[in-house]
């Protein structure tokens, strides 16, 4: 059944963002999170977060896009309220304290391909492969194109062993709403770890409800 509203069905969609940074000096961060929102409707879940958006704009409040680090308190309760109503989503996040990464792994396209990997292998056991044809992945534009390509050594395996058509961009996430209920999910993990509130995820988990994996758990790098 195509499900509804979905203006492209039998694809899977999966809007990935990322909370921390690559430095991996005493200045940088210590953790590093990256979340997804994976939907086979994601209209339907843009569409409850662009109405909150004309909603506020009707109040007077300007507001471009949602994005958790810079919105005002107010504006951040609107949008955990209307996570209240989105229900076509499977969300996960996956984190870990950098200190714990292999000199290896100790660089922004390695730590990327990491926690990526991990991630779609994730959200292609969440669903039913029969329930989709094809598979798109689009990712917040913070690789520079060099580093884009060593990114796709590590993910495109995952995909290729699916056995279905696949695509994979790097785009700005604040440019799909999908892509800023994703930024709201890395940022309530982030600073859940990074700064020990933990109203944000708390909040999640009685709404979108996600999952979660310290992928450096115990020391050591775990796969599913």
């Amino acid at each position: 059944m195509t499900p509804r509203g979905n203006p492209v069905p039998d694809t899977l969609f999966v809007f990935i963002d990322e909370s921390g940074n690559f430095d991996f000096s005493t200045k940088g961060t210590r953790h590093f999170v990256m979340a997804g929102v994976a939907a086979l409707a994601p209209i339907d879940s843009a569409a409850e977060m662009q109405a909150l958006r004309y909603q506020l704009l009707s109040e007077g409040v300007d507001v471009p896009v949602f994005h958790a680090a810079e919105d005002r308190q107010f504006v951040r309760d609107r949008v955990f309220k209307t996570f209240e109503s989105i229900e076509s989503v499977k969300v996960h996040a996956i984190y870990g304290d950098k200190h714990r990464a292999a000199p290896q792994l100790q660089s922004d396209s390695q730590l990327h391909g990491l926690f990526g990997r991990a991630l779609i292998k994730y959200f292609l056991h969440a669903f039913n492969p029969a329930d989709y044809k094809r598979v798109v992945v689009i990712f917040d534009q913070t690789l520079t194109k060099n580093k884009q390509g060593d990114f796709h050594g590590v993910v495109k395996p995952e995909l290729k062993a699916l056995g279905k058509p696949f695509h994979i961009y790097f785009q700005k996430m604040v440019t799909d709403m999908n892509g800023q209920i994703a930024d709201y999910v890395a940022w309530s993990k982030f600073i859940q770890m990074e700064r020990h509130e933990l109203r944000p995820w708390d909040n999640l988990g009685t709404t979108l409800k996600p999952s979660d994996f310290n992928i450096f758990r115990s020391g050591t790098i775990l796969y599913y």
